[in-house]
């Protein structure tokens, strides 16, 4: 009995000087633990249970039949598993949040259905199927549930995917965790994270982290919702890296009902989480890498280039030819009418600024062009005037000005819209409403609602240009530009949580993006939120009116948009068209962002001159290197 003992404390003693994250384990590490043996079944990875189901390129599928679990194995002996890898954590394949009308159930692939005897693994050439029959207890159950994991591998890209049209279930079913504890990581070292996407993109420093939980909402909360959550997300994409080795994980179907999910606990990991509609694919794909290009930035180009594979960016290119313009917003009502804008872009061109872009918001409402904003021939003069200069001009449509419940109808709309104005001549237009907010209706869901506006927002933009409102990605195809792209976190920022350009790295170069409107912050943050732009990449946007008594009166704001122009020009003109590759902080307050054409910007948030490599960056300022 001693020996026996002496036997599992040593085993324990393994365990514990290996703790830390999936892909630092490697199988000669961890063959002799039994975590069976230890009290810990079905919750826990143990390598010797693992065996090959398929190659790909650098990567091996494993599974472990007994736990019905999975990990993923690359040539340096790296390892991901779907579970912790330490015996005192808790984790699951797949989880499920569902009713039956009176009661509620928490369910979990290892507990519901492992546990119960109840699952089971076939292979097959592309991969494996896992079905779990989740049960709320193993005799007489209340309540059964049986659902099927898909998981492949090719080209070095793992996939798991439920197929929710192929459940057969009279439940309701509210919700899907997909591989919840993928890489979760144990004991996180200096420079591990985990990477979300709330506003620009946040990264989490996993070694300073106490425990917390984020969830951000793909695209926003829903407006049928009453419970709405304030951590809106661009896009379903996420990361963790722990060591050497770093995930970026991608909603690739099921985007517009997911939520990305994360947790810094006993174990910190990060995963994609679904609401229930009938006959959708749920599907998260994870892309790898390792070594010194395990960066966020190198995750954040992993998700463009998926993003590209599935045709949600346009192969247009972003021009270098002009200057950096400024971006100024105008809404159609009181002063702001077409004459007195006309006066208003004189004004500020007179003041030296060359190049700007006029977005135009409620000259068009409910698809028709207002009457209110001013005659059609004061608006053709104003329209000549912007071509004259070379400015651009954008008028904002709302594809739900007037609600309509069914999103087919939706492409008609457009239709006829663009044959009633097609005797404008509006250069470009601004998709507003859609760009930032995503609904759903009673007999459609928003994945339905997504893929209807992603259509349209071509349709609309044939033959014209094209900016997208804050930038929800199912809108963005072929836009020119993406207004007022966040830059700010909707979860406070701290030592271990801070802001950075993963958004902009994923956007930049296929199409541009402005600030929030500058004049927006209060004098306080004014000056952060400046140089915050220039820091991620983004083109200097105002809101303005014509309106004296309106608090952003032009003539009051025409210093300060000058100032931002100048300063957005020298500094961002030779990489207008560039893509950001890299984005680190140097030293409290000292960031560097890195573009393809071998520029530096470098942004020193302090109040004291800072000194870098031999160079010299002044306080509460920048400093452009070619």
């Amino acid at each position: 009995m001693i020996k026996k003992i002496t036997s599992l404390l040593l085993v324990l003693a393994l365990i514990l000087s290996f703790a830390g994250c999936s892909a630092h384990f490697t199988e000669e590490g961890l063959k002799t633990v039994n975590a069976t043996a230890m009290g810990e079944a079905y919750h826990t990875s143990v390598a010797e249970n693992y065996k090959s189901v398929m190659k790909s390129g650098l990567y091996e599928l494993l599974l472990d039949e007994k736990n019905c679990a999975i990990a993923l194995k690359d040539t340096t002996g790296s390892i991901w598993y779907s579970m912790p890898t330490v015996s005192n954590s808790v984790g699951s394949v797949l989880s499920v949040d569902a009713t039956d009308g009176s009661k509620r159930y928490y369910l979990n692939s290892q507990d519901n259905a492992v546990a119960l005897g109840t699952a089971s693994c076939v292979t097959h050439e592309d991969g494996l199927e896992i079905t779990y029959n989740l049960q709320d207890k193993a005799s007489n159950p209340a309540f059964e549930l049986p659902i099927t994991l898909k998981i492949s591998l090719e080209d070095g890209v793992l996939v798991a995917s439920v197929d929710t049209s192929k459940i057969e279930t009279s439940h309701t079913i509210i919700g899907i965790d997909i591989l919840p504890t993928f890489g979760a990581v144990a004991e996180p070292t200096s420079g591990d994270f985990i990477l979300v996407p709330d506003g620009p993109g946040a990264m989490i420093d996993l070694s300073t982290a106490g425990e917390s939980e984020y969830v951000f909402d793909t695209y926003g909360t829903d407006p049928r919702n009453t419970d709405e959550n304030p951590h809106p997300a661009l896009f379903g994409a996420f990361g963790l890296k722990c060591g050497s080795s770093a995930f970026a994980g991608i909603v690739t179907d099921g985007d517009a009902i997911s939520k990305i999910k994360a947790t810094t606990s006993t174990v910190d990991n990060v995963y994609a989480s679904f609401s229930y509609p009938t006959n959708e694919n749920l599907e998260v794909s994870y892309k790898f890498i390792s070594g010194s290009a395990a960066t966020y930035a190198s995750l954040a180009s992993m998700c463009r280039e998926q993003f590209i594979r599935d045709g949600m960016f346009s192969t247009r290119v972003v021009s270098a030819d002009k200057s950096v313009p400024l971006n100024v917003t105008v809404v159609a009502d009181g002063s702001n009418k077409y004459e007195n804008i006309e006066d208003m872009m004189s004004v500020l061109k007179a003041k030296g600024i060359n190049d700007i872009n006029l977005r135009y918001d409620n000259v068009i409402r409910n698809f028709k062009v207002s009457k209110n904003v001013g005659s059609n021939k004061e608006l053709d003069s104003l329209r000549d005037y912007l071509s004259s200069q070379g400015f651009g001009f954008f008028v904002t449509v709302n594809f739900f000005d007037k609600s309509i419940s069914n999103p087919e109808k939706l492409s008609s709309k457009i239709i006829s819209f663009s044959k009633r104005v097609s005797s404008y001549n509006f250069e470009g237009y601004v998709i507003g409403d859609v760009g930032t907010t995503l609904s759903s209706s009673r007999e459609y869901s928003r994945q339905d609602y997504a893929k209807n506006i992603f259509s349209q927002a071509i349709s609309i933009s044939t033959n014209k240009n094209l900016m997208v409102d804050h930038g929800n990605l199912y809108a963005v195809k072929n836009a020119n530009i993406v207004s007022c792209l966040p830059i700010t976190t909707s979860y406070e920022e701290s030592e271990s949580y801070t802001a950075i350009p993963f958004a902009q790295m994923i956007f930049r170069g296929a199409a541009e993006y402005t600030s929030p409107y500058l004049n927006s912050f209060d004098e306080d943050s004014y000056q952060k939120m400046l140089l915050r732009s220039l820091e991620f990449g983004a083109m200097p946007a105002f809101s303005l009116s014509f309106d004296e008594d309106d608090a952003t009166y032009y003539e009051n704001w025409s210093a300060k948009a000058l100032e931002a122009y100048d300063l957005f020009e020298s500094a961002m003109k030779e990489i207008r068209g560039a893509k950001m590759t890299d984005h680190k902080k140097l030293a409290n307050g000292l960031y560097l962002s890195e573009y393809n054409n071998e520029t530096y910007i470098y942004v020193n948030y302090t109040s004291e001159t800072a000194y870098y490599n031999g160079l010299t960056i002044n306080a509460n300022s920048f400093l452009r290197v070619n």
